[in-house]
């Protein structure tokens, strides 16, 4: 995780989010920034240790969590996000693109995390 808690996108979308308790929003801060480090993998390999993954189902499994809660607050930040515009398109694509194992293709960047372990 790149910028922890309190520094990320992660944070600046979330920062609205009231889950009731500050260790929780930290928590969903955490796991927002490692899942968009590696958002093509599951929980175990997006996160860093045993610990991160436990934590993670942890709260996942929180009664007190509301999913409501968390979409409420990235509600809020989309809609500031798009008052500006006159024109706002909502495009979905559920294609899914597997370029590492083309060894010839270059100048892609990193594609996954999967791919930083490897090299």
């Amino acid at each position: 995780m790149s910028n922890g808690p309190g520094g990320g996108w992660a944070a600046e979308e979330m920062a609205r989010a009231d889950l009731g308790d500050k260790r929780l929003k930290d928590r969903l801060i955490s796991i927002c920034d490692r899942f968009s480090e590696s958002p093509e993998s599951p929980i175990n390999q997006a996160c860093e240790d045993w610990a991160e993954t436990k934590a993670a189902y942890r709260f996942f499994n929180n009664q007190d969590v509301e999913p409501d809660a968390i979409l409420e607050a990235h509600r809020r930040k989309t809609a500031e996000r798009i008052k500006p515009h006159k024109t706002v398109l909502a495009i979905q694509d559920t294609s899914y693109f597997i370029y590492t194992p083309h060894t010839e293709t270059k100048g892609l960047g990193t594609i996954s995390r999967k791919e930083r372990e490897e090299c």
